[in-house]
């Protein structure tokens, strides 16, 4: 009776792992390019063709507040990405606005969300106005202090949603 007892409950709880066991995570769906590529972003309403046109050192831009941090000085510099965004369909002139953030993601995972500026091309200001139809060209700003970005990732503000990436180097390529 003890070993069947010890077999029904390994089957009982090996049957609820398996059940409550989360998803394996996934990119289905999610466009996935090099830097340059234009790909269509479809999310909420939202359908967008999106071009990451590279990752580039920048000058210190207007409104870039120094965070207290040391390592920004010694180490860390601004860093933006053109992009050029072509709205396809959008249930408002500025959804994409209040959807989409770019972040600069380096090889070792850490995430440089965008920094606001009050600098004139920054990509924010220009999603503000763009019904469907039109084309807009915008900068994102990240504090870079770590290590360089080698992706640069769209996400859903509201849910987290992975919607497209433009990675910089080649899979098996050294990092920078």
């Amino acid at each position: 009776m003890p070993r069947w007892f010890a077999l029904m409950f390994t089957a009982v709880v090996s049957a609820v792992a398996v059940l409550l066991a989360p998803p394996a995570a996934s990119a289905d769906g999610t466009p996935i390019g090099r830097i340059g590529e234009t790909l269509r972003v479809e999310d909420n309403g939202i359908i967008a063709d999106v071009t990451v046109h590279d990752v580039l050192a920048s000058e210190v831009p207007p409104g870039w507040g120094w965070n207290g941090s040391p390592r920004w000085r010694a180490q860390g510099s601004p860093w933006r990405a053109p992009v050029t965004v072509t709205t396809i369909q959008a249930p408002t002139p500025y959804a994409m606005a209040l959807a989409f953030t770019f972040n600069g993601v380096t090889p070792y995972a850490d995430a440089y969300v965008p920094k606001h500026t009050d600098a004139p091309n920054r990509l924010e200001d220009a999603l503000r106005n763009a019904p469907p139809g039109a084309t807009v060209n915008g900068d994102v700003y990240w504090d870079v202090y770590r290590a360089l970005v080698t992706n640069v990732v769209l996400i859903d503000t509201k849910t987290g949603k992975h919607l497209a990436q433009w990675n910089l180097w080649q899979p098996g390529a050294p990092l920078p």
